[in-house]
């Protein structure tokens, strides 16, 4: 008898790590040459709901998706697309309210891409 077991999709591992990695050391290493003040400010800015709900609902909804995507598990990947597609639905509705017409348009084209090629 066969057991219930995660599959790995050693493909897009590669390609994840790269993704990921690159912006992770960027932001690591750009917020370690920041003084005390800017680094309090940054850590204020990020736990702003404005921030969580956009750019922050975005990244989690990115990453628990590609998470899914290479262990090959269904239900993560739809929550993940759920949470990106809410992420991008603030944004979008944010950047309509601004009065930034192609920033919204912009974004929910951006996010509709997203949604595709992880569901591809």
């Amino acid at each position: 008898m066969r057991g219930d077991y995660v599959t790995i999709e050693s493909d897009r591992i590669v390609p994840f790590v790269i993704m990921w990695g690159i912006p992770i050391f960027i932001v690591m290493r750009t917020y370690l040459k920041m003084d005390e003040e800017d680094k309090k400010s940054a850590k204020r800015d990020f736990k702003k709901p404005f921030s969580i709900f956009t750019l922050g609902f975005i990244v989690i909804g990115a990453f628990l998706a590609q998470i899914a995507s290479i262990l090959s598990i269904e239900i993560l990947n739809v929550a993940g697309t759920i949470i990106l597609a809410v992420g991008g639905g603030v944004t979008a509705v944010d950047s309509w309210r601004s009065n930034n017409k192609w920033g919204s348009i912009y974004v929910s084209v951006l996010i509709l891409g997203a949604i595709y090629f992880l569901y591809r």
